[in-house]
């Protein structure tokens, strides 16, 4: 057998079998790769400029984007190896029993799952799983209104955050003239959304929305952020005003002020992600619950959206901020990467939770990752855990028990997985 011929092996080198501390078992959600825009069919209308054209249909992932997610799930694969996580094989793949892969139902997300296993296990031809509805409660729970939004706890909590950072308009006065700049006809009377009053509406279904810059400024940004990691000629990259990585990052104020004041409201978290959250939790603890056979397996990856993400990290209390992103940013890729080991003295259990995610320069150029090139990562750290080696961990039963109060929806009303 010869190591790293395919992703994961029933293999542990010297070093790695000689740790108190080894890796059982791996909760993963992740954010599709780079795609195309999902809504830029008003943008040149709005700007008076005309945005690049993609090569594929709107809000798919590209080829670019999934051969990026391959890199990662190679990367993973070689992390978890190194930690000790060994998985039987037959002929060189993983029983199918090993791996669970569960995405949203869109394409982007989709592929990314496809693109993550050829990763992982190049030419096992493991398939991912997904609802054929067009939406999913795991990834979908605010959209669908599962369950009545406290819209009234949900305003207040916004126009908090709204009001610690009043004025709005002098607050992101900076951000909006630098966006101005850059995406706007000069001298004209484009952007206009760009000098409307901040506000927050809610939609009929309970979603609440921002209004006023952010209302196209967030999809615009994300847009930049899009092409730039896509490679994209640097002249088609914010109408050239884009150099480097950190212009991207300048240009992303606004899109971070969305999930700021409104995506990253407690309440609003609680609703969108408890299900999902359920999930991660019963995989982390073996619980036997209707919905074992999905999570008991040695590997189970999420594969959905920022917001799937944005409302995790909120229900946690885990923030990050890596490089030339913006505070908690959710960049393409960008996975929340739930890590159980046990001692091999003790028999406990700990977790390493982490966010990690590719450089935007990493992703323009599809950097080979590497334990000697990482992704970028940021670990969980609080009272109770300690650092190991190069491991950051903290006893599982007390992490488990503080997300599970953070639960608002009980999944035993809905049926998932279907």
């Amino acid at each position: 057998m010869i190591i790293g011929c395919i992703g994961l092996l029933g293999y542990t080198s010297l070093s790695d079998a000689a740790s108190r501390f080894i890796l059982d078992k791996v909760v993963v959600v992740a954010r599709h790769g780079v795609r195309s825009p999902t809504d830029d069919h008003d943008y040149t209308a709005l700007t008076g400029q005309h945005w690049p054209k993609w090569s594929v249909p709107a809000g798919h992932l590209t080829g670019h984007g999934y051969a990026g997610m391959v890199q990662q799930g190679k990367f993973f694969a070689e992390q978890w190896q190194h930690w000790g996580l060994t998985l039987p094989l037959h002929q060189g793949c993983p029983a199918r029993q090993s791996v669970s892969v569960w995405t949203a139902p869109d394409q982007r997300t989709q592929a990314t799952g496809s693109a993550l296993l050829d990763g992982l296990f190049p030419g096992c031809g493991i398939s991912i799983a997904h609802t054929q509805a067009t939406a999913d409660p795991l990834f979908d729970a605010s959209k669908m209104a599962l369950t009545p939004p406290n819209t009234a706890l949900i305003l207040d909590q916004i126009q908090a955050r709204m009001a610690a950072k009043a004025p709005l308009i002098e607050h992101y006065r900076a951000a909006v003239a630098l966006f101005r700049q850059a995406v706007c006809v000069p001298h004209s009377a484009s952007c206009a959304f760009l000098d409307n009053p901040w506000d927050v509406t809610f939609t009929d279904n309970g979603q609440p929305k921002l209004v006023g810059p952010v209302a196209h400024a967030a999809s615009m940004a994300e847009t930049i952020r899009l092409a730039y990691s896509e490679n994209l000629p640097l002249s088609e990259v914010a109408f050239g005003h884009v150099r480097q990585a950190k212009d991207v990052g300048a240009l992303m104020a606004l899109h971070a002020a969305k999930y700021d004041l409104v995506s990253d409201t407690p309440e609003y978290a609680r609703q969108g992600g408890s299900l999902l959250m359920t999930q991660i939790l019963d995989a982390l603890t073996d619980e036997a619950s209707r919905y074992a056979s999905h999570l008991a397996s040695p590997i189970v990856l999420f594969v959905g959206h920022d917001t799937n993400i944005a409302q995790l990290q909120t229900m946690l209390g885990f923030n990050w901020q890596l490089a030339e992103y913006p505070h908690n940013d959710i960049p393409p890729g960008g996975s929340l990467v739930f890590l159980r080991f046990h001692d091999a003295t003790t028999g406990k259990q700990f977790i390493q939770l982490s966010f990690m995610t590719r450089s935007l320069d990493q992703w323009r150029a599809l950097t080979p990752l590497s334990l000697q090139v990482p992704m970028l990562e940021a670990d969980d750290f609080h009272k109770g855990c300690f650092r190991s080696d190069d491991k950051t961990l903290c006893p599982l039963s007390p992490f488990v028990r503080q997300a599970r109060q953070q639960i608002k929806v009980q999944d035993k009303s809905f049926i998932l997985f279907q």
